[in-house]
Protein backbone atom coordinates (compact mmCIF):
# COMPACT_ATOMS: atom_id res chain seq x y z
CA UNK A 1 0.00 0.00 0.00
CA UNK A 2 2.00 3.02 -1.48
CA UNK A 3 0.72 7.11 -0.86
CA UNK A 4 1.80 9.95 -1.57
CA UNK A 5 2.32 10.50 2.31
CA UNK A 6 5.22 8.61 1.93
CA UNK A 7 7.26 10.34 -0.88
CA UNK A 8 6.41 13.53 0.24
CA UNK A 9 8.91 15.34 2.91
CA UNK A 10 6.30 17.91 3.54
CA UNK A 11 3.01 17.42 3.48
CA UNK A 12 1.87 20.74 4.35
CA UNK A 13 1.49 21.77 0.58
CA UNK A 14 -0.69 18.60 0.51
CA UNK A 15 -3.49 19.43 3.18
CA UNK A 16 -3.49 22.80 1.88
CA UNK A 17 -4.47 21.90 -1.81
CA UNK A 18 -7.27 19.53 0.24
CA UNK A 19 -8.54 22.78 2.11
CA UNK A 20 -8.35 24.98 -0.83
CA UNK A 21 -10.56 22.52 -2.98
CA UNK A 22 -12.70 21.84 0.12
CA UNK A 23 -13.07 24.92 1.22
CA UNK A 24 -13.50 27.03 -1.99
CA UNK A 25 -14.99 25.34 -4.36
CA UNK A 26 -17.06 23.31 -1.66
CA UNK A 27 -15.63 19.79 -2.72
CA UNK A 28 -15.28 16.50 -1.05
CA UNK A 29 -12.05 15.51 -1.44
CA UNK A 30 -10.71 12.14 -0.38
CA UNK A 31 -6.57 11.25 -0.98
CA UNK A 32 -6.30 7.32 -1.84
CA UNK A 33 -3.46 4.92 -1.56
CA UNK A 34 -2.60 2.32 -4.11
CA UNK A 35 -5.11 -0.05 -3.12
CA UNK A 36 -7.90 2.76 -2.75
CA UNK A 37 -7.35 3.21 0.68
CA UNK A 38 -8.47 6.38 1.84
CA UNK A 39 -5.35 8.18 3.71
CA UNK A 40 -6.75 11.41 4.12
CA UNK A 41 -10.31 12.78 3.58
CA UNK A 42 -11.88 16.63 3.87
CA UNK A 43 -15.73 17.65 3.02
CA UNK A 44 -17.12 21.10 3.09
CA UNK A 45 -20.13 20.90 5.49
CA UNK A 46 -23.87 20.70 4.37
CA UNK A 47 -22.97 19.72 0.42
CA UNK A 48 -23.87 16.41 -0.96
CA UNK A 49 -21.17 15.17 -3.40
CA UNK A 50 -22.80 11.90 -5.47
CA UNK A 51 -20.55 13.14 -8.35
CA UNK A 52 -16.68 12.01 -8.60
CA UNK A 53 -13.86 11.60 -10.63
CA UNK A 54 -10.34 10.53 -9.28
CA UNK A 55 -6.86 12.04 -10.71
CA UNK A 56 -4.10 9.65 -10.07
CA UNK A 57 -0.79 10.97 -8.85
CA UNK A 58 1.82 11.27 -11.76
CA UNK A 59 5.01 8.68 -10.22
CA UNK A 60 7.07 6.13 -11.13
CA UNK A 61 4.95 3.77 -9.38
CA UNK A 62 1.27 3.69 -8.44
CA UNK A 63 0.98 5.70 -5.27
CA UNK A 64 -2.73 6.28 -5.32
CA UNK A 65 -5.09 9.73 -6.63
CA UNK A 66 -6.86 12.32 -5.82
CA UNK A 67 -10.80 12.01 -5.49
CA UNK A 68 -12.75 14.92 -6.15
CA UNK A 69 -16.26 14.90 -5.34
CA UNK A 70 -19.36 17.47 -6.01
CA UNK A 71 -23.02 18.07 -5.73
CA UNK A 72 -23.50 17.88 -9.54
CA UNK A 73 -21.15 17.34 -12.72
CA UNK A 74 -21.12 21.15 -13.94
CA UNK A 75 -19.56 22.46 -10.47
CA UNK A 76 -16.91 19.33 -10.87
CA UNK A 77 -16.59 20.95 -14.54
CA UNK A 78 -15.74 23.86 -13.97
CA UNK A 79 -13.64 23.20 -10.78
CA UNK A 80 -11.78 21.31 -12.66
CA UNK A 81 -8.88 23.57 -13.78
CA UNK A 82 -8.34 24.59 -10.18
CA UNK A 83 -8.06 20.57 -9.65
CA UNK A 84 -5.57 20.60 -12.11
CA UNK A 85 -3.63 22.84 -11.15
CA UNK A 86 -3.21 20.92 -7.57
CA UNK A 87 -2.38 18.28 -8.82
CA UNK A 88 0.62 19.37 -11.26
CA UNK A 89 1.97 21.10 -8.44
CA UNK A 90 1.70 17.91 -6.34
CA UNK A 91 3.09 16.22 -8.92
CA UNK A 92 5.58 18.52 -9.09
CA UNK A 93 6.44 18.39 -5.11
CA UNK A 94 6.61 14.31 -6.31
CA UNK A 95 9.57 15.02 -8.92
CA UNK A 96 11.68 17.67 -7.13
CA UNK A 97 11.64 15.80 -3.76
CA UNK A 98 12.67 12.15 -5.75
CA UNK A 99 15.35 13.81 -7.42
CA UNK A 100 16.81 14.85 -4.10
CA UNK A 101 16.53 11.65 -2.46
CA UNK A 102 18.30 10.07 -5.04
CA UNK A 103 20.95 13.06 -5.24
CA UNK A 104 21.34 12.50 -1.77
CA UNK A 105 21.59 8.61 -1.52
CA UNK A 106 24.09 9.13 -4.84
CA UNK A 107 25.78 11.37 -2.30
CA UNK A 108 25.97 9.67 0.50
CA UNK A 109 27.69 6.30 -1.72
CA UNK A 110 30.25 8.38 -3.20
CA UNK A 111 31.27 9.91 0.37
CA UNK A 112 31.52 6.73 1.91
CA UNK A 113 33.36 5.10 -0.89
CA UNK A 114 35.80 7.77 -0.56
CA UNK A 115 35.82 7.68 3.01
CA UNK A 116 36.91 4.02 2.64
CA UNK A 117 39.67 5.22 0.25
CA UNK A 118 41.36 7.76 2.43
CA UNK A 119 41.21 5.45 5.39
CA UNK A 120 42.65 2.86 3.06
CA UNK A 121 45.42 4.97 2.04
CA UNK A 122 46.41 6.03 5.43
CA UNK A 123 47.22 2.45 6.24
CA UNK A 124 49.72 2.17 3.53
CA UNK A 125 50.94 5.54 4.11
CA UNK A 126 54.72 5.14 4.54
CA UNK A 127 55.43 1.74 3.30
CA UNK A 128 58.10 1.47 0.70
CA UNK A 129 57.39 -2.63 -0.34
CA UNK A 130 54.73 -2.55 -3.39
CA UNK A 131 53.95 -6.06 -2.57
CA UNK A 132 53.02 -5.26 0.85
CA UNK A 133 50.67 -2.19 -0.54
CA UNK A 134 48.92 -4.15 -2.85
CA UNK A 135 48.18 -6.95 0.09
CA UNK A 136 46.62 -4.45 2.14
CA UNK A 137 44.70 -3.13 -1.00
CA UNK A 138 43.09 -6.64 -1.99
CA UNK A 139 42.40 -7.86 1.71
CA UNK A 140 40.44 -4.00 2.26
CA UNK A 141 38.28 -4.22 -1.12
CA UNK A 142 37.61 -7.99 -0.46
CA UNK A 143 36.32 -7.49 3.15
CA UNK A 144 34.45 -3.92 1.56
CA UNK A 145 32.82 -6.49 -1.47
CA UNK A 146 32.27 -9.05 1.31
CA UNK A 147 34.33 -11.26 -1.50
CA UNK A 148 35.09 -15.01 -0.55
CA UNK A 149 38.13 -14.91 -2.56
CA UNK A 150 40.73 -12.84 -4.76
CA UNK A 151 44.12 -11.58 -6.23
CA UNK A 152 45.71 -8.55 -8.15
CA UNK A 153 48.15 -9.79 -10.41
CA UNK A 154 50.16 -7.04 -12.05
CA UNK A 155 53.93 -5.70 -12.73
CA UNK A 156 56.35 -3.90 -10.21
CA UNK A 157 58.30 -0.79 -10.28
CA UNK A 158 60.89 -2.71 -12.49
CA UNK A 159 58.26 -4.71 -14.45
CA UNK A 160 58.90 -7.70 -12.85
CA UNK A 161 55.46 -9.58 -11.43
CA UNK A 162 53.67 -9.41 -8.52
CA UNK A 163 50.71 -11.53 -7.21
CA UNK A 164 48.99 -11.17 -4.02
CA UNK A 165 46.12 -13.88 -3.18
CA UNK A 166 43.33 -13.38 -0.53
CA UNK A 167 42.10 -16.71 0.80
CA UNK A 168 43.09 -18.75 -2.61
CA UNK A 169 46.19 -20.38 -4.15
CA UNK A 170 48.04 -19.66 -6.43
CA UNK A 171 46.96 -22.41 -8.61
CA UNK A 172 43.62 -21.29 -8.17
CA UNK A 173 44.21 -17.69 -8.93
CA UNK A 174 46.04 -19.06 -12.15
CA UNK A 175 42.73 -21.06 -13.09
CA UNK A 176 40.58 -17.68 -12.81
CA UNK A 177 43.01 -16.00 -14.69
CA UNK A 178 41.83 -18.18 -17.98
CA UNK A 179 37.92 -17.99 -17.60
CA UNK A 180 36.15 -18.66 -19.88
CA UNK A 181 33.78 -15.88 -19.10
CA UNK A 182 36.82 -13.23 -19.11
CA UNK A 183 38.31 -14.76 -21.88
CA UNK A 184 34.82 -14.38 -24.17
CA UNK A 185 34.37 -10.65 -22.61
CA UNK A 186 37.15 -7.33 -23.49
CA UNK A 187 38.44 -7.16 -20.52
CA UNK A 188 39.51 -3.30 -20.87
CA UNK A 189 37.10 -2.58 -18.19
CA UNK A 190 35.53 -3.34 -14.84
CA UNK A 191 32.76 -6.81 -15.10
CA UNK A 192 31.01 -8.61 -13.87
CA UNK A 193 30.58 -12.24 -15.03
CA UNK A 194 29.66 -16.06 -14.38
CA UNK A 195 32.54 -18.48 -14.54
CA UNK A 196 32.00 -22.26 -15.22
CA UNK A 197 31.45 -23.46 -12.00
CA UNK A 198 28.67 -20.72 -11.09
CA UNK A 199 30.38 -18.36 -8.74
CA UNK A 200 30.42 -14.44 -9.09
CA UNK A 201 33.46 -13.24 -10.74
CA UNK A 202 34.36 -9.26 -10.28
CA UNK A 203 37.16 -8.19 -13.01
CA UNK A 204 38.97 -4.79 -12.55
CA UNK A 205 41.97 -4.10 -14.55
CA UNK A 206 44.94 -2.36 -13.32
CA UNK A 207 46.35 0.30 -15.99
CA UNK A 208 49.49 2.93 -16.06
CA UNK A 209 49.04 5.47 -18.84
CA UNK A 210 45.70 3.81 -20.61
CA UNK A 211 47.62 0.51 -20.96
CA UNK A 212 46.59 -2.21 -18.90
CA UNK A 213 49.61 -3.85 -16.93
CA UNK A 214 47.46 -6.30 -14.87
CA UNK A 215 44.35 -7.48 -12.71
CA UNK A 216 42.19 -7.08 -9.71
CA UNK A 217 39.87 -10.15 -9.64
CA UNK A 218 37.34 -11.05 -6.59
CA UNK A 219 35.28 -14.45 -6.62
CA UNK A 220 32.07 -15.02 -4.57
CA UNK A 221 30.92 -18.79 -4.47
CA UNK A 222 28.31 -20.21 -6.42
CA UNK A 223 25.96 -20.36 -3.12
CA UNK A 224 26.06 -16.76 -2.55
CA UNK A 225 24.36 -13.95 -4.30
CA UNK A 226 26.43 -11.99 -7.56
CA UNK A 227 28.14 -9.00 -6.81
CA UNK A 228 26.43 -5.60 -7.47
CA UNK A 229 26.47 -2.98 -9.58
CA UNK A 230 28.04 -0.89 -6.95
CA UNK A 231 30.61 -3.16 -5.65
CA UNK A 232 31.10 -3.22 -9.39
CA UNK A 233 31.75 0.84 -9.06
CA UNK A 234 33.79 0.80 -6.15
CA UNK A 235 36.33 -1.69 -7.70
CA UNK A 236 36.21 0.36 -10.46
CA UNK A 237 37.29 3.64 -8.51
CA UNK A 238 40.18 1.54 -6.84
CA UNK A 239 41.31 0.06 -10.16
CA UNK A 240 41.31 3.20 -11.59
CA UNK A 241 43.81 4.63 -9.36
CA UNK A 242 46.59 1.61 -8.66
CA UNK A 243 49.42 2.06 -10.98
CA UNK A 244 52.28 -0.34 -11.28
CA UNK A 245 54.68 2.93 -10.43
CA UNK A 246 52.25 2.97 -7.26
CA UNK A 247 53.63 5.54 -4.52
CA UNK A 248 51.77 5.56 -1.10
CA UNK A 249 52.18 9.27 -1.07
CA UNK A 250 51.12 10.59 -4.20
CA UNK A 251 47.95 8.00 -3.87
CA UNK A 252 46.87 9.37 -0.65
CA UNK A 253 46.89 12.98 -2.05
CA UNK A 254 45.15 12.19 -4.73
CA UNK A 255 42.65 10.81 -2.72
CA UNK A 256 42.41 13.81 -0.01
CA UNK A 257 42.16 16.19 -3.18
CA UNK A 258 39.12 13.86 -4.54
CA UNK A 259 37.63 13.50 -1.23
CA UNK A 260 37.71 17.32 -0.71
CA UNK A 261 36.52 18.17 -4.07
CA UNK A 262 33.46 15.55 -3.29
CA UNK A 263 32.58 17.64 -0.47
CA UNK A 264 32.62 20.96 -2.64
CA UNK A 265 30.56 19.64 -5.20
CA UNK A 266 27.94 18.58 -2.35
CA UNK A 267 28.37 22.10 -0.51
CA UNK A 268 27.85 23.17 -3.87
CA UNK A 269 24.22 21.48 -4.77
CA UNK A 270 22.98 22.52 -1.28
CA UNK A 271 23.73 26.30 -2.02
CA UNK A 272 22.37 26.02 -5.54
CA UNK A 273 18.56 25.06 -3.87
CA UNK A 274 18.93 28.86 -3.30
CA UNK A 275 20.46 31.78 -5.52
CA UNK A 276 20.51 34.10 -2.21
CA UNK A 277 22.63 31.19 -0.53
CA UNK A 278 25.00 30.97 -3.58
CA UNK A 279 28.48 30.00 -2.59
CA UNK A 280 28.01 30.65 1.14
CA UNK A 281 29.48 26.93 2.27
CA UNK A 282 32.57 28.20 0.38
CA UNK A 283 32.88 31.58 1.95
CA UNK A 284 32.42 30.14 5.31
CA UNK A 285 34.94 27.32 4.78
CA UNK A 286 37.18 29.91 3.60
CA UNK A 287 36.62 32.18 6.86
CA UNK A 288 36.50 29.00 9.09
CA UNK A 289 40.18 28.38 7.32
CA UNK A 290 41.35 31.93 8.60
CA UNK A 291 40.35 31.60 12.20
CA UNK A 292 41.83 28.15 12.63
CA UNK A 293 45.57 29.20 10.81
CA UNK A 294 45.03 32.56 13.61
CA UNK A 295 44.49 30.34 16.36
CA UNK A 296 47.91 28.06 15.65
CA UNK A 297 45.81 24.68 14.85
CA UNK A 298 47.29 22.21 12.58
CA UNK A 299 47.46 21.43 8.74
CA UNK A 300 45.32 17.95 9.04
CA UNK A 301 42.92 19.75 11.95
CA UNK A 302 42.78 22.73 9.47
CA UNK A 303 41.40 20.09 6.24
CA UNK A 304 39.23 18.96 8.99
CA UNK A 305 37.54 22.39 9.35
CA UNK A 306 37.49 23.29 5.71
CA UNK A 307 35.51 20.38 5.33
CA UNK A 308 33.39 20.49 8.23
CA UNK A 309 32.66 24.42 6.97
CA UNK A 310 31.85 22.99 3.56
CA UNK A 311 29.43 20.51 4.89
CA UNK A 312 27.64 22.86 7.65
CA UNK A 313 24.50 23.49 5.84
CA UNK A 314 24.00 19.40 4.37
CA UNK A 315 20.60 19.50 6.12
CA UNK A 316 19.44 21.91 4.70
CA UNK A 317 18.86 19.41 1.85
CA UNK A 318 15.77 18.50 3.83
CA UNK A 319 14.18 22.11 3.77
CA UNK A 320 11.81 23.04 0.96
CA UNK A 321 13.43 26.11 -1.19
CA UNK A 322 9.79 28.17 -0.91
CA UNK A 323 10.78 28.34 3.19
CA UNK A 324 14.49 28.73 2.05
CA UNK A 325 14.40 31.66 -0.37
CA UNK A 326 10.89 33.00 1.09
CA UNK A 327 11.02 37.24 1.43
CA UNK A 328 8.85 37.69 4.46
CA UNK A 329 9.05 36.80 7.37
CA UNK A 330 9.07 33.30 8.74
CA UNK A 331 6.43 31.21 10.44
CA UNK A 332 6.86 29.70 13.88
CA UNK A 333 6.34 26.30 12.16
CA UNK A 334 8.82 27.37 9.29
CA UNK A 335 11.58 28.68 11.92
CA UNK A 336 11.36 25.43 13.78
CA UNK A 337 11.48 23.66 10.50
CA UNK A 338 14.72 25.66 9.61
CA UNK A 339 16.37 24.92 12.92
CA UNK A 340 16.16 21.20 12.15
CA UNK A 341 18.53 20.89 9.58
CA UNK A 342 21.47 20.90 12.04
CA UNK A 343 19.84 17.42 12.96
CA UNK A 344 19.54 16.53 9.40
CA UNK A 345 23.14 17.28 8.60
CA UNK A 346 23.87 14.87 11.61
CA UNK A 347 22.15 11.82 10.17
CA UNK A 348 23.48 12.30 7.08
CA UNK A 349 26.75 12.32 8.26
CA UNK A 350 26.36 9.08 10.77
CA UNK A 351 26.94 7.39 8.09
CA UNK A 352 29.88 8.16 6.48
CA UNK A 353 31.83 7.52 9.92
CA UNK A 354 33.87 11.05 9.75
CA UNK A 355 35.56 11.73 12.63
CA UNK A 356 33.62 13.49 15.40
CA UNK A 357 35.08 17.06 15.46
CA UNK A 358 33.89 17.62 11.81
CA UNK A 359 30.54 16.38 12.02
CA UNK A 360 30.48 18.64 15.60
CA UNK A 361 31.81 21.49 13.71
CA UNK A 362 28.78 20.92 11.17
CA UNK A 363 25.83 20.45 13.38
CA UNK A 364 27.13 23.04 16.43
CA UNK A 365 27.28 25.83 14.27
CA UNK A 366 24.38 27.69 15.31
CA UNK A 367 25.25 26.63 19.32
CA UNK A 368 25.25 29.77 21.17
CA UNK A 369 27.88 30.57 24.33
CA UNK A 370 25.14 31.26 26.69
CA UNK A 371 23.14 28.39 25.77
CA UNK A 372 20.34 30.33 23.24
CA UNK A 373 21.14 27.76 20.26
CA UNK A 374 19.94 25.30 18.76
CA UNK A 375 19.50 22.45 18.35
CA UNK A 376 20.86 21.65 21.74
CA UNK A 377 21.23 24.33 23.42
CA UNK A 378 24.54 23.91 24.43
CA UNK A 379 26.50 25.88 26.74
CA UNK A 380 30.20 27.42 26.61
CA UNK A 381 33.16 25.18 25.49
CA UNK A 382 30.28 22.26 25.49
CA UNK A 383 30.22 23.62 22.36
CA UNK A 384 33.38 22.48 20.17
CA UNK A 385 35.95 24.43 19.02
CA UNK A 386 34.82 23.61 15.61
CA UNK A 387 31.45 24.50 16.49
CA UNK A 388 32.29 28.16 17.47
CA UNK A 389 34.64 28.72 15.00
CA UNK A 390 32.04 27.76 11.71
CA UNK A 391 29.35 30.31 13.96
CA UNK A 392 31.25 33.18 13.88
CA UNK A 393 32.47 32.76 9.76
CA UNK A 394 28.61 31.55 9.51
CA UNK A 395 27.19 34.44 10.84
CA UNK A 396 29.62 37.21 9.13
CA UNK A 397 29.14 35.47 5.55
CA UNK A 398 25.17 35.73 6.59
CA UNK A 399 24.87 39.52 7.32
CA UNK A 400 27.56 40.16 4.52
CA UNK A 401 25.81 38.54 2.43
CA UNK A 402 22.12 39.64 0.58
CA UNK A 403 18.99 37.28 1.27
CA UNK A 404 15.55 37.44 0.16
CA UNK A 405 14.25 39.66 3.26
CA UNK A 406 17.04 42.14 3.69
CA UNK A 407 20.30 43.66 1.23
CA UNK A 408 23.80 42.78 2.32
CA UNK A 409 25.32 44.67 5.21
CA UNK A 410 28.95 46.44 5.26
CA UNK A 411 31.39 44.37 6.46
CA UNK A 412 31.84 46.79 9.34
CA UNK A 413 28.19 46.69 10.36
CA UNK A 414 28.32 42.45 9.75
CA UNK A 415 31.51 42.93 12.91
CA UNK A 416 30.07 45.05 14.81
CA UNK A 417 26.77 42.91 15.30
CA UNK A 418 29.07 40.17 15.65
CA UNK A 419 30.99 42.09 18.60
CA UNK A 420 27.98 43.27 20.62
CA UNK A 421 27.29 39.00 20.70
CA UNK A 422 31.03 38.78 22.15
CA UNK A 423 30.96 36.11 25.66
CA UNK A 424 27.08 36.14 25.42
CA UNK A 425 26.72 34.15 21.98
CA UNK A 426 30.10 34.26 20.01
CA UNK A 427 33.27 32.63 21.72
CA UNK A 428 35.97 35.90 22.80
CA UNK A 429 39.25 34.83 21.48
CA UNK A 430 37.33 33.07 18.36
CA UNK A 431 36.03 36.67 17.15
CA UNK A 432 39.30 38.32 18.05
CA UNK A 433 41.17 35.37 15.91
CA UNK A 434 38.77 36.72 12.85
CA UNK A 435 39.57 40.48 13.46
CA UNK A 436 43.33 39.42 13.55
CA UNK A 437 42.88 37.27 10.47
CA UNK A 438 40.75 40.12 8.70
CA UNK A 439 43.87 42.38 10.10
CA UNK A 440 46.63 40.71 8.85
CA UNK A 441 48.38 40.62 5.48
CA UNK A 442 45.82 37.81 4.09
CA UNK A 443 43.76 40.21 4.24
CA UNK A 444 42.87 40.41 0.37
CA UNK A 445 42.75 37.06 0.10
CA UNK A 446 40.44 36.48 2.92
CA UNK A 447 38.10 39.22 1.78
CA UNK A 448 38.95 40.30 -1.54
CA UNK A 449 39.29 37.14 -3.25
CA UNK A 450 35.89 36.12 -1.28
CA UNK A 451 33.75 39.16 -2.28
CA UNK A 452 35.07 40.40 -5.61
CA UNK A 453 33.24 44.12 -5.28
CA UNK A 454 35.71 44.84 -2.41
CA UNK A 455 38.48 47.17 -3.46
CA UNK A 456 41.77 48.10 -2.17
CA UNK A 457 40.86 51.13 -0.62
CA UNK A 458 38.02 49.37 1.08
CA UNK A 459 40.32 46.44 2.91
CA UNK A 460 42.50 49.52 3.81
CA UNK A 461 39.50 51.28 5.52
CA UNK A 462 38.47 48.24 6.82
CA UNK A 463 42.14 47.61 8.44
CA UNK A 464 41.57 51.16 10.76
CA UNK A 465 37.89 50.08 12.01
CA UNK A 466 39.39 46.34 12.98
CA UNK A 467 42.41 48.17 14.84
CA UNK A 468 40.18 50.70 16.96
CA UNK A 469 37.66 47.25 17.44
CA UNK A 470 39.89 45.27 18.61
CA UNK A 471 41.50 47.52 20.58
CA UNK A 472 37.81 48.34 22.23
CA UNK A 473 37.70 44.35 22.91
CA UNK A 474 41.37 43.59 24.32
CA UNK A 475 40.98 45.32 28.12
CA UNK A 476 37.83 43.19 28.68
CA UNK A 477 39.35 39.89 27.66
CA UNK A 478 42.36 41.09 30.11
CA UNK A 479 39.56 41.75 32.53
Amino acid sequence: MASIRDFLFDIAFLDQSIAYLTETLHLAITVIDSEGIAVATRQAEGYDTPVSRAYPFHFSSDIGALVCAASNQDILTQAEPHILYCLASLNSQLLRETELRETTEEMLQLSSQLNFLCKMAKKILGLDDLKKCYQIILDEISLAVKADQGFVHTKGRWDETISVTHRMTTEEMESALTSNCLQRQATDSTIICTREDGASLLYSPIKEKGTQSGQMVFLRALNQRAFSASEKKLVGIIGDIISPTFETLRLYDTLQDLYMNTVKALAAAIDAKDEYTHGHSFRVAKYALAIGEELGINSQQLNDLEIAGYMHDLGKIGISELILGKPGKLTNEEFCLIQQHPVFTDKILQPIKLPIHIVEGATQHHERMDGTGYPCGLIGTDISLFGRIIAVADVFDALTSQRPYREAWSVEEALKTLYDGIDQLFDREILLAFLSALRSDQTKEVLGDIHLSFTHEDIQNLNQFLVELTNFSMPASRG
